[in-house]
């Protein structure tokens, strides 16, 4: 597995340079937001690991770039009490994002769940293709098909969306969305659920403000309703 480390903190690059390898990533590192858009370009990365507050281009277009272009998995790094930077990563395409200061044991936790989730999308090729009234999704291809119309999702959105479709009528709770999606066993941030459910509202539902197909069930979690 390929990762990118960017961040203007060489220090911070560094030191999660030597310690990836030493679990055996390979690594490519970028120290502006410029360069990090060149190397990826370059070297196509299977995850980037991306700090918000960078020169040249901040993080958050950066992953705009990333995103517009590739299916790869972005982790942001933001600091400890901008809540508003997770949020407007979330909104950028970002897959998720880890609080600084945090320990190379969370970093691993993370890379290894992202893995899993690869794992996980190769096992369900076989049933990646689900349609359920006018709405169609192809999980392999990150692609849904609304009454003919043609949306891309992102990658954690395709998980998202082929568990609501494939548990169709049941109630998911938050905790057992993120442990199915984002592959954490321990409780997740009921954020992270909430800010990718209202972007696949915005690419699914015909009204996201009125939402006729994904259902928040309130104190408990979503659930996908088939049409009638």
């Amino acid at each position: 597995m390929k990762i990118m480390v960017a961040d203007d903190d060489r220090d911070m690059v560094d030191m999660l340079s030597y310690w990836l390898k030493g679990h055996g990533y390979e690594v490519v590192r970028a120290f502006d937001g410029e360069q990090a858009v060149k190397r990826w370009r370059e070297t196509s990365p299977d995850l980037v690991i991306l700090d918000v507050q960078m020169p040249k281009l901040d993080g958050f277009e950066v992953c705009r770039q990333m995103r517009s272009e590739s299916n790869a998995m972005v982790l942001i790094l933001t600091a400890h009490d901008r809540e508003d930077d997770e949020i407007r990563g979330l909104e950028m395409g970002a897959d998720d994002y880890l609080r600084k200061p945090f320990s190379p044991r969370q970093l691993l936790a993370r890379i290894k769940a992202v893995m899993r989730r690869s794992t996980n999308a190769i096992g369900t090729a076989g049933s990646s293709t689900i349609t359920i009234g006018p709405v169609t999704l192809d999980a392999m291809r990150h692609e849904v098909t609304r009454d003919g119309m043609k949306v891309r999702l992102t990658p954690t959105e395709s998980r998202l969306f082929h568990l609501l479709l494939t548990h169709t009528g049941q109630v998911l709770t938050t905790d057992m969305i993120i442990e199915r999606v984002w592959g954490y066993n321990e409780v997740g941030d009921t954020g992270l659920v909430k800010t990718h459910i209202r972007h696949l509202r915005q690419k699914v539902e015909p009204d996201p403000n009125s939402p006729r197909y994904i259902m928040t069930v309130p104190g408990v979690g979503y659930t996908f309703t088939p049409p009638r």
